[in-house]
């Protein structure tokens, strides 16, 4: 696990919902030097607090107010990405590509996608992960944190606590 990644680091919806509902948005303004929102997954995170997810009422609020949105091109001219990914994967990951950056996503196919085309990845654990190792956080917050996107929220985890994922 790198101590950062190539900056800016594009986040998707996942990774934004599942630190607004630990109330730890500002937590990803603070440990990234550069995160930037597409218009898609924005957009996505506005129509859940419209459907009553008061949770993600953070996020909207942190967007232009450290959580930058920013538009990204069209498409990228050597892969079309309509097809294999949503609309927030999507065009998050062609920022990353446009951008040289870093995609912050747990959608598996995105995260396939972006290793395809050699972009850097990484997700919610990663980012907790990174957070312990710069003292953002300790690994019992994470953990706490971790806990609560899988009973709330239905995450699927590959481990138990994050100190699995620390190194010696």
């Amino acid at each position: 696990m790198p101590d950062g990644y190539p900056q800016p680091v594009f986040l998707d919806a996942t990774a934004i919902s599942n630190f607004a509902s630990t109330s730890s948005v500002e937590f990803l303004v603070h440990l990234l030097e550069a995160p930037i929102v597409v218009p898609a997954v924005r957009d996505e995170i506005e129509r859940g607090v419209e459907h009553g997810h008061e949770y993600l009422t953070s996020a909207v609020e942190a967007f232009d107010n450290g959580l930058a949105v920013s538009d990204v091109p069209p498409e990228i001219g050597r892969v079309s990405l309509h097809e294999r990914l949503d609309p927030g994967e999507r065009e998050a990951l062609r920022g990353a590509v446009e951008r040289d950056g870093t995609i912050a996503t747990d959608d598996l196919a995105a995260r396939r996608l972006a290793t395809e085309l050699d972009v850097p990845v990484t997700g919610s654990i990663g980012l907790l992960v990174l957070g312990i190792k710069r003292e953002h956080i300790d690994s019992e917050t994470a953990d706490e944190w971790l806990e609560v996107w899988r009973d709330e929220r239905g995450y699927y985890a590959p481990v138990e606590s994050v100190t699995e994922l620390l190194d010696e």
